[in-house]
This record gives C-alpha cells, sequence and structure tokens, in this order.
C-alpha cells in the first residue's frame, strides 16, 4: 500500500514513530553520538565488571547491607550526598541509589569521581551499569546535579560477607596540568581506601607513571 492510500490513523502512527526509530538507529549506528549523550548528561553506562553488570537478575535469597560514603578533597566548594547512606541489597539482584552534587562556590569545577569498595575481596563481584563516576563531572557556579547509580553483586560474592562500603571520592582536576601530576596525587589519596572500580581510573605502578612522564616530555618537544 503506498502512502497516499495509508489510512489518516495509520499513517499518524507512522509519522509519530520516525523520531524514535531514527533516534534508535543513531545511537546503533553511531557509538560516537551515544557516547557525546553521555558526555552532556554526565551519565556514564561504561560499567566496571561488565559481565556483572550486564548480567540478567539472579535473585539469591542472601543480602548485604551496602554503605554508601560521599567524600570530598583538595578543598571542593561543594555540597555532596546521597539519598540513601545504606541500602539492603539481594545478591545476583540490581539495585539503585542517588547521588547529588552542589558546587557552592563561585568558580567553574572540574571535577574527577572515583569509587572504591571494601573488603577488597568484593571488588571483583561488583558492578556498576550506571554511574556518574565513569566521567569526570564540571559544575558551574551554584549548580546542582542528580546522578543515579544501578549496581549489583554478582552470586559469586563470598557468602560470609555481611557488608559493603561503597565509597565516592571526588578530586579537583586541572585539564591544564599533565596527566601524570593528577595521576599521582589523586593516588596517592586514594590508596588504602578499597578497591578502586572506576572503569577511567587505575592505580599505577611507578614504573607505569614514569612512562606516562616520558610520553609528555615527548609531546612537549617541538
Amino acid at each position: 500500500m503506498s502512502v497516499a492510500g495509508m489510512p489518516r490513523w495509520k499513517l499518524a502512527l507512522l509519522i509519530a514513530g520516525l523520531p524514535v526509530t531514527m533516534a534508535l538507529l543513531a545511537f546503533i549506528a553511531m557509538p560516537r553520538l551515544y557516547s557525546l549523550w553521555c558526555t552532556i548528561t554526565g551519565t556514564g553506562m561504561n560499567p566496571n565488571n561488565a559481565a556483572v553488570a550486564a548480567a540478567p537478575d539472579a535473585p539469591t535469597g542472601r543480602f548485604v547491607e551496602a554503605f554508601f560514603e560521599a567524600r570530598i578533597y583538595d578543598g571542593l566548594p561543594l555540597r555532596f550526598w546521597c539519598e540513601q547512606p545504606s541500602v539492603q541489597v539481594e545478591v545476583g539482584r540490581e539495585a539503585h541509589n542517588v547521588y547529588y552534587l552542589e558546587n557552592t562556590g563561585d568558580r567553574v569545577l572540574h571535577i574527577r569521581p572515583i569509587h572504591q569498595v571494601s573488603p577488597i575481596s568484593a571488588t571483583p563481584h561488583f558492578g556498576m551499569r550506571l554511574c556518574f563516576c565513569f566521567n569526570d563531572q564540571v559544575l558551574q557556579p551554584g549548580e546542582r546535579k542528580e546522578f543515579p547509580v544501578a549496581f549489583t553483586f554478582s552470586p559469586q560474592l563470598d557468602p560470609r560477607t555481611a557488608t559493603v562500603s561503597v565509597c565516592y571520592s571526588l578530586f579537583a582536576i586541572d585539564p591544564g596540568a599533565p596527566r601524570s601530576d593528577e595521576q599521582l596525587r589523586i593516588q596517592r589519596q586514594v590508596e588504602g581506601a578499597g578497591g578502586v572500580v572506576s572503569p577511567g581510573f587505575k592505580v599505577m605502578s611507578e614504573a607505569e607513571i614514569e612512562a606516562m612522564r616520558r610520553s609528555e616530555r615527548q609531546e612537549r618537544t617541538p
């Protein structure tokens, strides 16, 4: 049947569905557009422990209490808090929380969020499907943002584990500073606070940091 001979109600449905169809095709065909969307909204879907985060719900009847911490470093003028300081989570089933950030200062803030899990033995069994910690954040003066997080503990979590701490730390970053300096400064502050599970940040060895510095010196050489 041609479009011209199509009943009006069918034509209306076709027209209404075009934007949704085009948007879905854009996200499928152009991953960079999807990445841009994540960057604009400040919410990431680049999960750590992707297999855990993407696994379908597998209820176990076993629960752990997840405690959520919010820490601010480098004198950042921020309010940073979560909706639920603790959550009873069924192992194998996705759970949720919400974090809030508010810039209480008069300057633009460039922030690197890092999250860590303790005890470290829980780290390989903890997956985050949705988190603001996958991207650096920028807050304008007086701006407030709300960030949902979605997380899962896999059924392989040690059954003796009754509580887990999830610590979110915010660090100031200078977009113009050497990457190695930022890495070393942040790394020294997060050491001992649990296993780092932020996909965009890993604890580096001295050799890796030195290799980064050599690369930076080469980039500066005319």
